[in-house]
Parts: C-alpha cells; structure tokens; sequence
C-alpha cells in the first residue's frame, strides 16, 4: 500500500510544473507509462520557454542597441574605415554615403590631409585628417575608446568628426551629406566641443535605418551564451 502511495506521488510531482497549461489531473491518467511522457513535456516546455527568453532578449538587444558598438568594417580602406567607425560609434551604416561624400569634401579621403591656409592653421591649430578636425574638437569629441589615438587615425579622426556634426547640426547633415548654402554648394561644419552629443532625440529617426548589422558586441555575446544553453529539439 504505501509502495502504490508512492509511486502515485512520483507521477504526480512529475506531471505538475506542466499542469499550469495542460488538462486537469484525473485518477484514470496516472498510468504506468506517463512519467516518461510527462517528463518529455517538461522538457518540452522548458525549451519552449528558454527560446521564448532567448527570442526576448534579442528583441530587447535589437530596440536598444543605438549608441552600442558592433563589430563592422576593416582597418585598410575608407569604406572600411566609415564602417568601423559607424560600428564603433552604434550607428546604422545607412549614414555611410552621407559620410563618405562629407569626407570627399574635407579631404579628398586623404587621412594626412593637413589644412595649412585657412583661419586654423593660421592660428596654429590645423585642419587635419579625413574629417578635418581641428586638435581641440578632435580631443573633445573623439570617441572614448579611441582617445589614445592620433588624429590622423582614420577611425577615430572620423568618430570625431561624426560626433561633432550630430552635437551642432544634427544627424540630418550627416545623413545629407554634410552642409549646403542656399545655392547647394558643400559648407563646412564646426562648433567647439561636443558636449550636446546626444543620439536619444535621434533615437526614432534612426531605428528606420538599422539593416542587417550585427547585434551589438555585449549584446550578441549574451544572445550566444544564451543561445547555447538551450538545448535542440528531440
């Protein structure tokens, strides 16, 4: 008698955490063969909820990722540079173009191009590099991770750059490629430090550009801890 109690209360616990979703628990279905099917559903469930994490969290990276890094880009040509720096800085490479034609105009892609005519210059503080930064800007609005650099250093001279044009004119000038006058003719872009950086208010506009991009570098190493952890379906 107490060999049958038990065995009724092992089928029991087996069948329980998938009760909250399956048929009510009836004397006629604790059978010999249920605890193997029980314990298949359990296991089915708890892949089925770890997927549904995993799915979440993805979703979540995804919403989130504006001003997260991704790996992007190479280390050996101006389109590689834009996208490093883009990765870099968490922007959609849709601003690509817009940053290209900004830099074929400060500099001809030129990343030594040192400025040695204009106003700057003559105040000892040359236009340099592909984005034409100034010592003083590039110090103040290169990104962080980069500060180590020189300013003659694509990536970083383009982080720079960027950062600058969004804090004190917008990411609608970079998406155009850079300023015009009212007759359509490229302007330069300035204004002293970059303490406006903000992509929170650019946040809508550029969820629309986002593409195929790799998920951001934090992001896409917890997707895959994650993802290992769930087990493949029997």
């Amino acid at each position: 008698m107490h060999a049958a109690t038990a065995v009724a209360s092992e089928q029991v616990a087996d069948v329980a955490p998938a009760a909250v979703t399956g048929p009510s628990l009836e004397p006629e279905i604790l059978q010999v063969g249920l605890p193997r099917d029980a314990a298949s559903g359990v296991s089915a469930l708890r892949r089925a909820v770890e997927r549904a994490d995993r799915t979440t969290a993805y979703q979540e990276a995804v919403r989130n990722r504006l001003g997260q890094p991704y790996q992007a880009g190479n280390s050996h040509s101006l389109d590689g540079w834009i996208a490093k720096a883009l990765g870099l800085m968490g922007l959609p490479q849709a601003l690509a173009p817009g940053v290209k034609s900004i830099i074929m105009h400060e500099s001809g892609g030129n990343p030594n191009a040192i400025n040695n005519w204009d106003s700057n210059a003559a105040a000892g503080n040359p236009s340099q590099g592909l984005m034409q930064t100034i010592p003083n800007t590039f110090r103040a609005c290169v990104l962080p991770s980069l500060a180590s650099r020189s300013i003659t250093d694509p990536v970083a001279n383009i982080t720079a750059g960027i950062r600058s044009m969004i804090a004190h004119h917008g990411i609608g000038v970079v998406m155009a490629g850079g300023r015009r006058d009212a007759r359509g003719n490229y302007i330069g872009y300035g204004g002293a430090g970059c303490s406006s950086y903000d992509l929170s208010e650019y946040a809508s506009q550029l969820r629309s550009l986002w593409t195929d991009e790799p998920l951001p570098v934090q992001a896409a190493a917890r997707y895959k801890a994650a993802s290992e952890t769930v087990p493949a379906a029997q």
